[in-house]
């Protein structure tokens, strides 16, 4: 078979893409090899012919289109995929790089210092000033971008005789150095604090003494992603200080954000783990907390990048919904931007999650309708819609299909290769557990405190309070 490398690449290029990438392969300039010219029309012809990324191309079909009188040459064929893919990647950079005029406008600014063209110099240098005027944000990049400029201008000038009035150009190349480091360096201590906030970390981050009394310069009010960040490792660093969360949250909420997109988007992300950590507390009023953070981000359209959301974005947005109570507002949520999600897990994803708030909403015939028959390609999935199914006979009452389901899930963990021997065991506990809670007899109390310790001891990865409250209304005397 064909390299999978190479195919793998141009198989995630959109169509449009893929046609910028025809003329930068066949650009004389880019590209002497006509044989590689060739190669990519045979490969792109491929991929448009069918839906699937990777299609299963044979060395020697693709050798006969290329060479129809050659005799196969491996060695050959492998170098001219390697230098499409090479080639292919050149491309991903300019394309890359296209998007960010101003660092190919201080590009340019360094070539030029080559040639002695006073006017084109100062064309590019005020073109670099308008951009940097433009930026959406002071962030690290912008910092560091004002650093380039200002070390440019000092180092064309340190080599010319008459230096006056460039001195102040390496002051401000310093203060902006400095602000790329201190916001880069305190972004990492916040990753750090996260992780670990949720592992054990066996690594402590090194800070160089008097770093947190040498922050609180006013120079340093000129870049307010310092300021934020310093207020977020305040808050991860006294977690029962609730003012610092209140005061980060004003900062973060600013109609006019002196923030980066991207950085006011990181942000606001960090105070979802805030609130994560204080929900894993037991505070269940950060529920609503975080539920604002989401909203806030929905409605200033901070959700989505490069026209997709993150899996695990889209699906913590909709659990922390529904223990907030907001059901309507999910559903919603699900319909609006589960076309954002990658398209291989897409349509999975979006009839999990209804499934999911239908099962709080105690629709449960519409449950049953979204998951009975469908088959899912992602074993998490798979998991997830069967134990929705499992809790959703348990409250209907339906004891032969809960009894099928369960023998039927059990086969299937049995079975299956994929899921890890800890989490099958934590499933057929679960199995276990809600086969015991269908059949248990209210009136047997050592039944039900033996059926309460074992519930204690689950994993909260399994719908652990689901348990419990079920164990409750059985204890009450109510089953369903």
């Amino acid at each position: 078979m064909l390299s999978d490398k190479l195919l793998s690449l141009l198989g995630a290029l959109s169509k449009p893409e893929r046609n910028r990438l025809r003329k930068f392969v066949h650009s004389p300039y880019l590209n002497e090899q006509g044989d590689v010219c060739r190669l990519f029309d045979v490969l792109d012809a491929a991929l448009r012919k069918t839906s699937d990324k990777r299609p299963a191309l044979d060395k020697n079909a693709v050798w006969a289109m290329l060479y129809p009188h050659r005799p196969y040459d491996d060695a050959h064929l492998r170098r001219l995929l390697s230098d499409l893919t090479q080639l292919t990647q050149r491309f991903l950079v300019m394309e890359w790089r296209e998007q960010d005029p101003l660092s190919e406008a201080l590009d340019l600014q360094r070539a030029l210092e080559r040639f002695d063209l006073p006017k084109h110099m100062v064309a590019t240098e005020r073109t670099i000033d308008r951009l940097l005027d433009e930026y959406p944000g002071k962030s690290v990049e912008y910092h560091f971008a004002q650093y380039r400029k200002h070390w440019n201008i000092f180092a064309r000038a340190s080599k010319q005789v008459a230096t006056a009035g460039f001195s102040e150009k390496l002051v401000a190349a310093d203060f902006h150095l400095e602000c790329f480091y201190l916001a880069q360096k305190l972004k990492l201590y916040i990753d750090w604090l996260l992780y670990r906030g949720f592992r054990v970390s066996e690594h402590e981050l090194p800070l160089v003494s008097g770093f947190w009394d040498y922050l609180n310069d006013p120079r340093f009010d000129e870049a307010p992603l310092i300021r934020i960040f310093q207020k977020i490792i305040l808050c991860f660093t006294q977690i029962e200080e609730e003012s610092h969360f209140e005061e980060l949250l004003q900062r973060l909420n600013q109609p006019d954000s002196p923030l980066a997109r991207t950085d006011l988007r990181e942000c606001f992300f960090i105070a979802q783990n805030y609130c994560a950590l204080k929900i894993n507390q037991g505070n269940t009023r950060y529920y609503y907390r975080y539920f604002d953070l989401i909203k806030s981000m929905v409605d200033r359209d901070l959700l989505i990048e490069n026209h997709q959301i993150p899996e695990a974005v889209f699906k913590n947005f909709i659990t922390v919904s529904l223990g907030a109570g907001q059901y309507e507002w999910t559903e919603q949520f699900i319909h609006r931007y589960a076309e954002y999600l990658p398209s291989r897990i897409r349509e999975n994803a979006r009839i999990f999650n209804l499934a999911y708030v239908y099962f709080y909403q105690k629709n449960y015939e519409r449950v049953i309708e979204c998951l009975r028959d469908v088959e899912y390609s992602d074993v998490v999935y798979a998991l997830g819609a069967k134990s929705i199914l499992l809790r959703t006979y348990y409250e209907m009452g339906e004891q032969l299909a809960l009894e099928s389901l369960i023998e039927s899930f059990r086969v299937f963990l049995l079975r299956n290769k994929v899921i890890s021997k800890n989490l099958k065991r934590e499933y057929m506990n679960f199995i276990s557990l809600v086969r015991k809670l269908a059949t248990i007899a209210p009136s047997d109390k050592k039944a039900l405190d033996r059926l309460r310790q074992r519930v204690s001891q689950t994993s909260y990865t399994m719908p652990k309070n689901w348990l419990l409250k079920k164990l409750a209304e059985i204890e009450a005397g109510r089953r369903y």
